[in-house]
């Protein structure tokens, strides 16, 4: 096994003392994960080239067997769960914090930023490339993220969601048997 993966996850340690990262984890030498809150990184998850990951005062949390691709950026402000087995494809933007922009008299950049709770991605969820994911949500376990979606309320287990805003196109629930009377 070549060295670089290794110095690669020691330099991100050294950079970042709020990393933790898990077994057999692969994080892109060109990938950023900044400084300023808690980054988790599960059991052979794998961060690609271009990736940023930044706490902004919150933390990001990666399950086990995710990956996060090309240029994915997460602000974990309000606080980002991801869970195992979660594929985010290239492009992808979840941002788990927002401009406070009430005061009309006030510019938008002196009202600061404000949270909704946070963003949960439940575990076996596919996000396609160039989806845009909102603070407040939770994207419920089983679940596909049409390219190009923008998340801006909780999603369904199971549900395949396309569009802007998004909507529930259909389900891919497992379905349930039925007894010989047609019950189920």
């Amino acid at each position: 096994m070549s060295p670089l993966p290794l110095l690669t996850i020691l330099f991100f340690k050294l950079w970042n003392k709020q990393l933790h990262v898990g077994r057999n984890v692969e994080i892109d030498p060109r990938a950023f994960i900044a400084r300023g809150g808690r980054v988790t990184l599960g059991d052979e998850s794998v961060i690609r080239a271009g990736a940023m990951l930044l706490p902004s005062s919150g933390s990001i949390s990666i399950g086990n067997k995710t990956s996060i691709n090309q240029y994915t950026v997460i602000n974990g402000q309000g606080g980002v769960t991801i869970g195992n087995s979660v594929m985010v494809a290239a492009f992808v933007a979840i941002f788990a914090a927002n401009h406070i922009f009430d005061d009309p008299n006030l510019p938008i950049l002196e009202q600061g930023t404000g949270t909704r709770g946070g963003i949960k991605i439940e575990d076996d969820v596919w996000i396609g490339t160039h989806a845009v994911i909102l603070d407040g949500v939770i994207i419920g376990r089983g679940s596909v993220i049409g390219a190009g979606t923008v998340v801006t309320k909780n999603v369904l287990p199971y549900s395949v969601v396309a569009g802007v805003p998004g909507k529930i196109v259909r389900s891919r629930a497992p379905r349930t048997t039925s007894n010989s009377k047609g019950q189920t």
